[in-house]
C-alpha cells in the first residue's frame, strides 16, 4: 500500500513539473507558413520560410529533407510581435536555422528566412564576391514590404518594431544593414596574419577578393532605417571593417563568435568587428561552436551528403551550443525589440557621394575703353 501512494505521489509530481520543463508563461505555439516572391523588373526571387506566434499546436512536417515541428499555416495568435530577418551563412538555407527561428517565434517573434540565390547550400557562384553580400542585403530589405503586403502576414507584424539575425556571411550582411561602412584596408596584411591554409587566402579566393575590393569604399551607405536591432554571429569579412566603419552604425548590436570557427578565424572577424565597435555590441563566445554547430541538426540525407558540416559537433555539444544561443538572441531581442521602450531612433544614413568638385570663378572681363566720338 505504501508503495501504491509513493507511485502516486511520483505519478502527480511528475505531472505537476511537466508544464514547468516545457512552457513558460510567454511561450507559444509555432506557426509555419512558406512564400515565394517574384520581383520581375529587377530578376528578383526569392523562396522564404516564415515563423511566428500561432494558436495551434505543432506536428511534424516533412520538406524534402528537412522535417521540421510546426503548425503548418496555423492560425496566428492576435497582436503584433517583432520581426526577425534570418540571413543563413553560405552553406545554409531557409531550413538550415529551423529550429532558431523556431525557438524566436516560440518567445513571440515574427521570424522570415529567405533562401539566399547564388549564396547557398546548392549554388555559391556569389562566393567571395561584393554581389554576395550587397544582394543578401537587398533581399533581407526586399522582405519588410514583401511581408506587410501579405495579407495573412501584415497583421501579425509591427513595422516598428524590426530587427535582423545573420550567421557567416548573413552576418556581415546583418552588418551592412545596421550601417557597417566598408572598405578593404584590412585586406592589404590579412593573409599574412591569417596564413596561406585560410579560406579567403588561396588563388581562387585571393582573386575574387581583389575583384571585391575594387568595388569598395561605397559611394551609398546600404544602412536600412527600419532595422532597430542587430545579431551578427560568426560573421565573416572581417577584413573589410575598420574603426571608422562602424560611426554611423546606430543600432543596438549582439556579437556572437565560435570558437572553433575554422572558416571565419574568431580573431580576424567576429573580435575584429567587436574591437572597432569600440566594445559598445553586446559580446558571447560559444564554446566549441564551429560554422556546423550553429545550424540545425541535420536531416539524415544531408548528412550523409555533408558528414563534414553535420557531424562537426557531438549532438550534446550542439545542444549545449543552442541553449546558450537561444537564450542570449531572445534576452538580446526581447529587451530592444520586446516593446517601444528600448527602440533607438535610427537617423537616416550618410551621403558618401564624393564632393563636387568647386566650380570655377568666373574671370573677369577687363572693362573696354569708351570711345570719343569725334567733333565734326
Amino acid at each position: 500500500m505504501r508503495q501504491n501512494i509513493s507511485a502516486i505521489l511520483t505519478l502527480c509530481l511528475c505531472f505537476l513539473l511537466i508544464p514547468a520543463l516545457n512552457a513558460r508563461a510567454d511561450f507559444y505555439n509555432v506557426g509555419f507558413r512558406t512564400l515565394g516572391h517574384w520581383d520581375g523588373e529587377n530578376g528578383l526571387r526569392l523562396d522564404v520560410n516564415l515563423w511566428y506566434p500561432s494558436v495551434r499546436p505543432p506536428r511534424d512536417i516533412q520538406y524534402g529533407p528537412w522535417e521540421i515541428s510546426a503548425a503548418r499555416g496555423g492560425k496566428a495568435v492576435e497582436g503584433r510581435f517583432p520581426l526577425i530577418l534570418l540571413s543563413h551563412d553560405t552553406a545554409g538555407s531557409r531550413f538550415s536555422y529551423h529550429d532558431t527561428a523556431a525557438w524566436l517565434a516560440a518567445s513571440g517573434f515574427v521570424v522570415a528566412a529567405p533562401t539566399h540565390p547564388g549564396d547557398n547550400m546548392d549554388n555559391m557562384d556569389l562566393l567571395l564576391t561584393w554581389q554576395q553580400l550587397s544582394n543578401r542585403v537587398r533581399e533581407l530589405s526586399s522582405l519588410i514590404p514583401l511581408l506587410l503586403n501579405d495579407p495573412e502576414a501584415e497583421p501579425t507584424i509591427d513595422p516598428d518594431r524590426i530587427g535582423v539575425l545573420g550567421f557567416g556571411a548573413g552576418g556581415t550582411a546583418a552588418l551592412l544593414l545596421g550601417g557597417a561602412l566598408p572598405d578593404c584596408e584590412g585586406w592589404q596584411n590579412y593573409c599574412a596574419q591569417a596564413g596561406s591554409h585560410d579560406m579567403y587566402c588561396n588563388v581562387w579566393a585571393k582573386n575574387r577578393m581583389e575583384g571585391l575590393c575594387r568595388s569598395l569604399p561605397l559611394s551609398k551607405s546600404l544602412a536600412d532605417t527600419r532595422v532597430k536591432a542587430v545579431a551578427a554571429v560568426a560573421p565573416g569579412f572581417g577584413m573589410l571593417f575598420n574603426r571608422d566603419s562602424f560611426r554611423w552604425f546606430y543600432p543596438p548590436l549582439l556579437l556572437m563568435a565560435a570558437s572553433n570557427d575554422g572558416l571565419n578565424n574568431t580573431a580576424l572577424h567576429a573580435r575584429r568587428v567587436y574591437e572597432f565597435t569600440g566594445k559598445k555590441a553586446r559580446w558571447l563566445v560559444l564554446d566549441k561552436a564551429d560554422a556546423g554547430a550553429l545550424m540545425a541538426p541535420c536531416p539524415p540525407a544531408l548528412e550523409a551528403e555533408l558528414p563534414e558540416l553535420c557531424r562537426s559537433v557531438r549532438e550534446e555539444d550542439r545542444k549545449s551550443i543552442h541553449k546558450n544561443m537561444f537564450a542570449a538572441l531572445s534576452e538580446f531581442f526581447l529587451h530592444y525589440l520586446g516593446s517601444g521602450k528600448n527602440l533607438p531612433q535610427i537617423p537616416a544614413p550618410p551621403d558618401l557621394s564624393p564632393p563636387l568638385p568647386p566650380k570655377p570663378e568666373p574671370v573677369p572681363v577687363p572693362a573696354q575703353p569708351a570711345k570719343r566720338s569725334r567733333a565734326k
